[in-house]
């Protein structure tokens, strides 16, 4: 598998929406301070969309989320570990 060198970090589902479509191949969602339902909800929008698009989903932090998704990459930081 080839990826992009470089990708958009997006906080937001909405920008998805804007950018999968025109041909995004590559992004990072990174939502901080929202309510857990809130998060859940737009991370599996998110996952949907851009399996349905073609478009690799790296989630940022919320590790137990993506698993219980499916999420297929995961961003951890140093402090994550």
């Amino acid at each position: 598998m080839t990826l992009d060198r470089f990708y958009p970090i997006f906080d937001d589902v909405t920008w998805l929406k804007r950018m999968v479509p025109l041909g995004v191949r590559l992004v990072q969602l990174r939502i901080k301070d929202r309510p857990e339902d809130t998060l859940r909800q737009m991370v599996e929008e998110a996952n949907t969309l851009c399996k349905t698009g073609g478009c690799t989903l790296v989630l940022n932090d919320h590790w137990k989320l993506a698993i219980d998704l499916g999420c297929e990459w995961l961003h951890l930081g140093q402090e994550d570990l």
